[in-house]
């Protein structure tokens, strides 16, 4: 038996490893052990992630 590669949360910007499968069986979970990285946050991340204009590099003459 092959061992999966591991999975990473899918929370934006976190790249912890997600928690492992139950012992009695189910699908893995998606998110890390941390609290606060849950589909519901996710998905406001995401939001607030696309409603935040793009950064660019400063220009000289914003310095």
């Amino acid at each position: 038996m092959t061992q999966a590669p591991t999975k990473i949360c899918i929370y934006p910007g976190c790249d912890r490893p997600a928690v492992p499968p139950h012992p009695l069986g189910g699908p893995q979970p998606s998110f890390c052990e941390l609290e606060e990285h849950n589909a519901l946050s996710a998905h406001l991340e995401r939001r607030r992630l696309e409603r935040e204009p793009q950064r660019t590099e400063p220009n000289e003459e914003d310095e």
